[in-house]
Parts: structure tokens; C-alpha cells; sequence
């Protein structure tokens, strides 16, 4: 199953995210193509098939990773700007209002990186628990 390769801006970066994420959605499915049942093994190759799917999750993790981190940075880049500002124009409402909406931003990508660790550590948790008898992957 291939992952959906976007070019994705940190504006939409919830839906890029949830997009990036069908393949962590759909783990318990395509760990049941990967590792059937004992009368479809001669049809199947578990090996290749969990080594594929391990180097899918990986890339995939890699991606979602750096999208997160890029956006985070961009976003605290933004907030010192907005911090200047705010300081220069202490009474303006409109200055102060975009801060605030840059912290909530950086909340939200934070809140997104802890939450794609939980993602992870479920999906390679249930992929150990599938797979550890036909691949082991690289620590």
C-alpha cells in the first residue's frame, strides 16, 4: 500500500496529516495480507511482504516527521515576529489577536507531534506482534 506523497503547506497541515496517516489506519488489514493464515502460505511471501510494509511505515514516519518539524519551525519563526510586533503596537488589537492565533498554531503542531509518537508506537507495536517471526526489523 503506498502512502499519498503530497506536497503539503503547514496551512493544511491537519488534513495532510490525516491523509498520511490511512496507512497506520489500515495496519491490521495489510499485516493480514503479510502474514496469512498457514494453508496461504505457499501463495505468499510474509518475508517480503513485512519488510515492504516496515520500509512503508518508516518513509511514511520520516515524512510526517519532518512536515511537523518544518511547520513547527516556521510557525515559532513566525510567532518572534509577531512577539516584535506585538511589542511595538501594544494596543492594537488585530497584533494581538494574531499571536495569540500563532501560539495556538504552535500548540496544535505540538499536540500533533506527540500524538503521531502514539501512532507510531501503536502501529510497530502490532507489527511486532505480526511480523517478529518472518522479519526483524534494523534497530
Amino acid at each position: 500500500m503506498a502512502a499519498p506523497t503530497q506536497t503539503a503547506s503547514c496551512q493544511d497541515i491537519a488534513d495532510t496529516l490525516k491523509a498520511m496517516r490511512s496507512i497506520d489506519d489500515k495496519i491490521i488489514y495489510e499485516l493480514n495480507l503479510a502474514t496469512p493464515t498457514q494453508s496461504f502460505r505457499g501463495q505468499v511471501d510474509p518475508t517480503s511482504h513485512c519488510q515492504g510494509l516496515y520500509q512503508q511505515l518508516n518513509n511514511i514516519y520520516e515524512e510526517r516527521g519532518s512536515l511537523i518539524g518544518e511547520c513547527l519551525g516556521q510557525s515559532q519563526a513566525k510567532l518572534q515576529e509577531l512577539k516584535k510586533l506585538a511589542t511595538l503596537k501594544s494596543d492594537d488589537p488585530i497584533a494581538l489577536r494574531k499571536l495569540r492565533s500563532e501560539q495556538s498554531r504552535i500548540r496544535e503542531l505540538q499536540n500533533e507531534s506527540t500524538i503521531e509518537e502514539i501512532i507510531r508506537a501503536r502501529s510497530l507495536k502490532v507489527f511486532e506482534e505480526r511480523c517478529r517471526q518472518f522479519y526483524k526489523p534494523p534497530r
